[in-house]
C-alpha cells in the first residue's frame, strides 16, 4: 500500500515530539561547543588553513558519532538506517568546517 503525501505528512506531524527536539537540540549544541573546544585546543589559534582542513574530518566525525547518539538514544529513532542516515547529515553538515574556512 502506498502512502499519499497527505497521509505521509500526517504521521510524520504526528510522530514530532517538540520535547523531544529542543532536548536533542539542546544536546547537540552542547556537544557542538565541546568538540569545538577540543578541536582549538589541538590546532591551536595560529594553524594555517591547510593544517584546519586536514584535521577537519576529526571533527566531523565526533558530530556524526554525536547525531547518531542522539538520533537513538534521544530521539529514539527505531531503525538503523534512520540513525545512520541522521549521524551523516550531522557529521556532513557540520558546523565546525564553517568556521574552519572562515578563519586564516
Amino acid at each position: 500500500m502506498v502512502l499519499s503525501a497527505a497521509q505521509l505528512t500526517i504521521r510524520l506531524i504526528m510522530a514530532f515530539s517538540v520535547r523531544l527536539t529542543l532536548v536533542a537540540a539542546g544536546l547537540l549544541a552542547l556537544l557542538t561547543l565541546v568538540i569545538a573546544a577540543i578541536f582549538d585546543l589541538v590546532v591551536g589559534p595560529q594553524a594555517s588553513l591547510p593544517a584546519r582542513l586536514g584535521l577537519a574530518p576529526v571533527p566531523m566525525l565526533l558530530m556524526a558519532l554525536a547525531g547518531y547518539a542522539i538520533a537513538r538514544w534521544v530521539l529514539h529513532i527505531r531503525r538503523l538506517r534512520g540513525q545512520i542516515i541522521a549521524a551523516l547529515m550531522v557529521g556532513l553538515l557540520d558546523a565546525h568546517l564553517f568556521a574552519i574556512l572562515s578563519t586564516g
